[in-house]
């Protein structure tokens, strides 16, 4: 996939990631990288045999570990023109990312949000996640006319939209504040079906727990909140 890049935030996923590398690399993907989110267990390692590219953030954040995959990116003084973002759990996503990224490539929009479709009989999005996608889509779709109906990690973003859009949440709000500053700066944002599981694998950071739910839950409606209130120019500095 020339010109596509897929970065990879990942934090104590050794269980995930040698299966999703090895997909990545059966998809055609020609860059991967992979950002180390302070791991305590054999995430870089596992990465580096692969014959992937590394950068370690070691502050935990999904916020940042974007972040420091980006600069990496830019400082390479090649970046891609279109780049994927994939939760290290994420094994249907490989074989996804050529419909994720062809809107983009026909030049139909410049970011693309999988929205997440749970397979019969199999474990998918969770009720509580459901419930907050749906109130925080139907302000986006009230607000600035989204039709996108989810909040999913697994999305495609031109990179010269992505650089436009001077991104800084350091954490879960992360999801929300692309997507309100990509309308608001009136790049063409649309959604496609992806197929998902829940992990098989590890534990999420989020949903494995009531209280990692929670306080996502709480970071997005508050990053939500902030960024239709304070509008181009505000800054987060939140932890």
């Amino acid at each position: 996939m020339k010109g596509v890049a897929v970065l990879v935030p990942a934090r104590n996923e050794a269980d995930c990631l040698p299966d999703l590398l090895d997909r990545l690399s059966a998809a055609g993907v020609d860059l991967v990288i992979v950002v180390d989110n302070g791991s305590t267990d054999d995430t870089a390692r596992i990465a580096v045999e692969r014959g992937v590219a590394v950068t370690r953030e070691p502050t935990p954040g999904y916020g940042r570990a974007c972040l420091a995959g980006i600069r990496e990116l830019v400082a390479a003084g090649e970046p891609p023109e279109v780049l994927v973002f994939v939760d290290a759990d994420d094994f249907l996503a490989p074989s996804q990312i050529g419909s994720l990224v062809a809107p983009i490539l026909r030049d139909e929009a410049d970011l693309v949000v999988g929205e997440r479709r749970s397979n019969p009989g199999g474990p998918g999005v969770r009720l509580h996640a459901r419930m907050g996608n749906a109130f925080v889509t139907s302000v986006l779709r009230r607000v600035y006319g989204s039709g996108v109906r989810d909040l999913g990690p697994f999305r495609a973003i031109r990179f010269s939209c992505l650089r436009r859009l001077e991104l800084d949440d350091p954490d879960y709000g992360w999801y929300v504040q692309m997507q309100v500053r990509a309308l608001r700066s009136g790049c063409r944002v649309v959604g496609v079906p992806v197929d998902f599981h829940a992990r098989t694998a590890g534990t999420s950071k989020v949903s494995g727990s009531v209280q990692g739910s929670v306080r996502a839950g709480i970071k997005i409606l508050w990053t939500l909140a902030g960024e239709i209130v304070g509008g181009p120019g505000r800054r987060h500095h939140s932890e």
